[in-house]
């Protein structure tokens, strides 16, 4: 997967458009160009930082026409069929941004401050029409996640869960779940985010069956092998840990980080730079 050219300052793209309503069919022209959405813009970059080096941000989509969840990942679901999935449009409710401010207390560094920061105001209806689906556990909300609709595609907006609750692999199930929904809707595309073209925590969106990334340089979405979860970090020089040590602007469903108890937990970098 992180095969594509060398990421020179001559060829970096950093664009931003404020937030509007758009046709469902232009909303997937944008999305197959390597734009998505944060906030109250829709933003497209081609670079990130990791580990202090420039690197080159990958967009990934999944083609959902044939798409077979893996074995894995049919486990999940069925591990979770008991859990209260509550499907309806948008609604940023006092219980789920008390959630929200839950989910971003897990990040010593660059913590969300806010909710607004990756869904605008108008987010049930900009730029397509949003939905959401709440995950309820005894009667609790334990995850939401957002989802917009194009004409063919559905783009992966964000989602935030309770920590108390990982052994669901809540980031993970909130993924199949959004899958299954595009399916059922007739959807051909399914965009979750971006990867790096080093080995980083955005490696688990690699683990997908019928996966594409967009090749910058040729404008084409090309097939990619499956790649299963692991250890992103073993594949990299040992380095000590800092402070700014990983900047990339936020995804849908973010990186992956190192927790202490050796677990995956689906985290959200949200400290941006913009390289000129």
């Amino acid at each position: 997967m992180h095969t594509q050219p060398t990421l020179q300052l001559d060829d970096v793209i950093d664009d931003r458009l404020e937030m509007q309503r758009l046709h469902p069919q232009l909303f997937d022209d944008y999305l197959a160009t390597g734009w998505r959405l944060l906030g109250n813009s829709m933003v497209r970059h081609n670079f990130s930082v990791c580990r202090r080096q420039m690197c080159r941000a990958i967009p990934l989509r999944i083609q959902l026409d044939g798409f077979k969840f893996s074995k894995s990942q049919r486990q999940l679901l069925r591990r979770n069929a008991h859990l209260d999935v509550r499907p309806g449009p948008i609604r940023l409710t006092d219980e789920k941004i008390t959630l929200f401010d839950r989910h971003s207390e897990r990040f010593e560094d660059r913590r969300p401050m806010s909710v607004r920061s990756f869904l605008g105001a108008n987010t049930h209806r900009e730029p397509v029409p949003g939905q959401e689906l709440s995950i309820y556990i005894e009667g609790n909300l334990a995850a939401c996640s957002f989802i917009h609709l194009g004409q063919e595609g559905v783009s992966a907006t964000y989602c935030f869960f309770a920590p108390e609750y990982h052994e669901y692999g809540l980031g993970n199930y909130t993924m199949l779940l959004e899958i299954l929904e595009a399916q059922r809707l007739g959807k051909r595309y399914y965009y979750h985010g971006y990867c790096n073209d080093v080995p980083s925590g955005f490696d688990y969106k690699l683990n997908f069956n019928n996966l594409e990334a967009l090749n910058w340089a040729t404008g084409f979405w090309e097939p990619q092998p499956r790649q299963p979860v692991r250890r992103w970090a073993d594949l990299v020089e040992p380095a000590s840990p800092g402070p700014g040590e990983d900047v990339a602007f936020s995804d849908s469903h973010g990186p992956l980080p190192l927790p202490h108890n050796g677990e995956g937990i689906k985290g959200e970098s949200t400290f941006r730079r913009t390289l000129h």
